[in-house]
């Protein structure tokens, strides 16, 4: 008989945690288990690439009005004598608003109410931290219940006290990497023992045959560099626009893609003004095919502050193109510093330095590449680990 699952996320909104679950599910055994994928919003760049035989569920009408803007929210209710839940919304607005450090935590109260009870399930599988991994404890109920986190605890401590009592009750903590599952297991140690680790799914001949023939970059001699990531604080954008901006100012010739959207677009508009690097730093916005890109750059350029594990860094290494990565607390798990790429420090000077190493020395390039090249960067045998726990 197929075991029921149950994954939850709140969108396939473009981002690592959505381009993986999706991955997992598309190399998911559908011949042992029947899946329903919960999202917050039936919304999202990956959305199309869920796999037919996944029933994709929503949190309903309720949700979807709560999640409105407040005004159109709070008539939604008021419309339908739903004056409590009226008076919710207008709570969970001010408590936006007030600008405390520990929004988070208590936002939960007010959105778990909106979301649906779902039963019947032989294991839940929240795959992201936060609200997903509240929602599988609270909201369902199935024989087991697991836990994905994507990120470095140490840039979420100020959670804790709000964490620990959904981690207690969790059957397993599953960490993206050997250094993300230590870290969580520093902060909580009641989780030792019942912590597992699952490497992103990266299948390079399917990512390659995506990059198609395309040549997305004017090839006209001068470097074409690319980052991927969400334009926020944790993804270091900042970071390769003040660089950018260095290596203009030393007089180096580039031209630097970036793909992705997020809070900061602003902020990082400004800044690109600032550095006045309009003519050589580009926002490119979202693509659900980035692998062109990809397979065409000159340098991949990972700026973060944080990462769990970073599949645009794994997804660079598929295409085997010279790496610059900041020295973020998982980078060792993917990038050997001098043999598969360059890490930095994470500052503007130290990137720009990198860089610039790289693009005036065609043969480290090339040193770069063919260590890349010949690495084992297939993964598909990961799905195991979660067959096991399941």
């Amino acid at each position: 008989m197929k075991k029921r699952l149950l994954f939850v996320i709140p969108s396939l909104r473009s981002g690592g945690a959505e381009k993986s679950l999706v991955t997992l599910l598309q190399l998911l055994d559908s011949t042992r288990f029947d899946v329903d994928l919960l999202l917050f919003r039936r919304d999202g760049l990956f959305l199309s690439q869920v796999p037919q035989w996944v029933r994709v569920l929503d949190a309903g009408a309720d949700y979807a009005a709560f999640d409105s803007p407040i005004s159109a929210s709070v008539r939604y209710f008021l419309r339908r004598g739903k004056f409590l839940q009226a008076v919710r919304r207008l709570c969970y607005g001010r408590l936006m608003r007030s600008g405390r450090a520990d929004v988070p935590q208590r936002s939960w109260k007010y959105i778990g109410r909106f979301l649906p009870r779902l039963r019947g399930y032989d294991a839940a599988i929240a795959y992201l931290e936060g609200t997903s991994t509240y929602y599988v404890v609270d909201r369902v109920q199935a024989g087991r219940k697991l836990a994905f986190l994507h990120t470095d605890y140490e840039r979420l401590l100020p959670r804790r006290d709000m964490d620990a009592p959904y981690y207690e009750k969790i059957d397993c903590l599953i960490g993206v990497s050997q250094a993300c599952t230590a870290r969580a297991e520093a902060a909580f140690p009641f989780l030792r023992g019942k912590t597992a680790t699952m490497h992103n799914l990266i299948a390079p001949t399917v990512l390659r045959a995506m990059a198609g023939a395309d040549t997305p970059f004017p090839r006209d001699g001068v470097p074409n560099l690319l980052t991927v990531g969400r334009l926020s604080a944790p993804k270091g954008i900042d970071i390769a626009v003040r660089a950018c901006g260095e290596l203009k100012r030393r007089g180096v010739c580039l031209r630097w893609y970036h793909l992705g959207v997020g809070e900061m677009r602003g902020e990082i508009e400004t800044l690109i003004d600032a550095e006045d690097v309009r003519g050589c730093f580009f926002l490119l916005g979202e693509r659900e095919n980035p692998y062109p890109y990809f397979r065409q750059c000159d340098v991949y350029v990972q700026p973060s502050r944080f990462e769990g594990k970073s599949i645009a860094v794994d997804e660079a290494k598929c295409f085997a193109r010279p790496i610059v990565v900041t020295d973020f607390g998982t980078v060792r798990d993917q990038i050997g510093d001098g043999v598969t790429g360059l890490v930095a420090e994470k500052t503007p000077q130290s990137v720009a330095d990198a860089v610039e190493r790289l693009l005036r020395s065609p043969e480290l390039c090339r040193t770069l590449s063919d260590n890349l090249g010949r690495e084992q960067l297939g993964n598909a045998e990961e799905i195991e680990t979660l067959y096991a726990l399941l």
